[in-house]
């Protein structure tokens, strides 16, 4: 039961969303607190509690599809009512904590979460392919979370560079994912990048998008104003970037080499905020 909870709110996911908060918070004030933590839990809570009601809504086509047909809910060990009622108590559980700690505009924000997430975004990828471009917005939340918990204001020029960097980040991502698991999202009936693109086209596509990301991410670079040693090791993470896209214009390019090219662009742009996050940090300890 533990481990199915765990699951259907894919909860190791949910976790890596939630960390984007406590970095945009690190970021935003370049330094710690208990109200960080609390911003981060209470992203995590959300994030499980819309993750949640998503296999609800999914449950079906999921059991179609071999990646998730083991899934709680699509393999009939949780009932869909169990699953709107774990949601429901995550998603209050977060909207209390968040207004503690933002009021109205925090319960807003996880409202507009939760809306764009399950009554948006998830019928739209049911009828179109090109759903992750408007889906991409939900990954500028949790970072807005955390700069407005640090104090911080969401027309800061530096947290609009760290928001266009998330939102461009999104779409490559995806687009890995669908060269991996293209022949389950068939399955379950979803339409997809490369049945619309075609493999060669939807290849060029995501390379273009992650060379967006890496051009977010100088300009995200530029506006903080790193230390020497940061920007040194941003370059260098950049560099790494860039060479590991340019397996997506192989043109003996093997849908399988998508996994090692996802994780290895998702550990650079991740670098970079980790840098970044640390050397805020290390600013603030030396004024």
């Amino acid at each position: 039961m533990i481990k199915d909870f765990f699951i259907v709110t894919k909860f190791i996911l949910s976790f890596a969303v939630s960390l984007s908060a406590l970095f945009a918070y690190i970021m935003a004030k370049g330094d710690v607190g208990v109200d960080m933590l609390l911003a981060t839990f209470s992203v995590l809570l959300v994030a499980m509690g819309v993750s949640t009601l998503n296999q609800v809504q999914e449950y079906k086509e999921d059991s179609k599809m071999e990646r998730t047909k083991n899934r709680p809910i699509a393999a009939g060990r949780m009932s869909p009512k169990s699953g709107y009622i774990i949601s429901a108590i995550l998603i209050i559980l977060s909207m209390v904590l968040i207004y503690t700690l933002l009021g109205l505009t925090g319960v807003n924000i996880f409202a507009f979460a939760f809306i764009w997430y399950n009554a948006m975004y998830t019928p739209l990828k049911k009828k179109s392919a090109l759903a992750v471009v408007p889906g991409a917005i939900l990954g500028v939340i949790p970072p807005a979370i955390g700069w407005l918990v640090a104090g911080g204001s969401l027309m800061d020029l530096d947290f609009i560079a760290l928001g266009i960097y998330f939102f461009i980040w999104q779409v490559p991502h995806f687009w890995l994912l669908v060269m991996l698991f293209h022949g389950d999202y068939k399955d379950g009936g979803y339409p997809t990048a490369m049945r619309l693109f075609g493999q060669a086209s939807l290849q060029r596509l995501t390379f273009v998008w992650l060379i967006f990301t890496i051009q977010a991410g100088v300009f995200l670079v530029s506006i903080f104003e790193p230390l020497t040693t940061s920007v040194v090791l941003s370059v260098i993470v950049g560099i790494f970037a860039f060479v590991s896209s340019l397996e997506l214009l192989k043109e003996k390019f093997e849908l399988s080499n998508a996994r090692s090219v996802f994780w290895k662009i998702n550990a650079a742009f991740l670098a970079i905020i980790i840098i970044l996050s640390i050397d805020e940090y290390i600013k603030h300890q030396i004024l």
